[in-house]
């Protein structure tokens, strides 16, 4: 990405959730190919922006922080002052430090994201408060693009009306919507068995 595209993005990693569904682990610091799962996100985020801001709870931060210690990037934390408030409240307070027009967002957990689909996502911008892949299986909005201003905005309105959820922000943004993002872009890790089945493809595949 070009130099002046660099320096108007934020790429941001939402960590803050507990993981419930991979059982006693940290989601975040389980090793895909000898590397944390973070690491893999963060270092695809810092091939489109000079900063990469890690949302998280206060507990999970020194063991973040060693887990992205080799990365070459500058690392930002936005810590949840309310932990367990779900992912909007994390996406909120991660874009309260973003400092550029536009951030591109990522989920812990989707290690194969690739810096060319969401290089494409930005591309797709324009006018609209962000940028989603959608599937069959809907919206991802934990890998998209968004123009932090209104996005923060709005996010803040939506959790004060009571609202956690993610779709709940789509449905107050003006999104362009996404249908041509490779599938292995959007693979989300969120269970064990899920690992170790990216785990059995990378030792077949070598």
């Amino acid at each position: 990405m070009p130099t002046d595209e660099h320096s108007t993005a934020t790429g941001v990693v939402v960590a803050g959730g507990r993981s419930t569904r991979f059982g006693d682990r940290e989601k975040a610091l389980a090793d895909l190919d000898g590397r944390p799962l973070l690491a893999h996100v963060a270092a695809t985020l810092a091939e489109l922006a000079d900063t990469v801001v890690v949302n998280c709870r206060p507990d999970q931060r020194p063991d973040f922080v060693d887990a992205l210690s080799g990365l070459d990037a500058d690392i930002a934390w936005a810590l949840d002052e309310r932990p367990d408030e779900g992912p909007l409240a994390g996406l909120a307070t991660a874009l309260a430090a973003v400092g550029t027009d536009h951030a591109v967002v990522l989920g812990c957990d989707m290690p194969l994201s690739g810096a060319a689909a969401l290089e494409a996502l930005r591309d797709e911008l324009g006018d609209s408060d962000a940028v989603v892949p959608r599937t069959e299986g809907g919206p991802e909005p934990l890998h998209a693009v968004y123009r932090v201003e209104p996005t923060l905005a709005v996010a803040r309105s939506t959790l004060d009306d009571g609202e956690r959820s993610l779709r709940a922000l789509l449905d107050r943004l003006a999104v362009e919507y996404v249908e041509s993002v490779p599938t292995q872009s959007l693979t989300s890790v969120d269970t064990r068995a899920r690992l170790d089945e990216l785990e059995r493809a990378e030792t077949d595949a070598n």
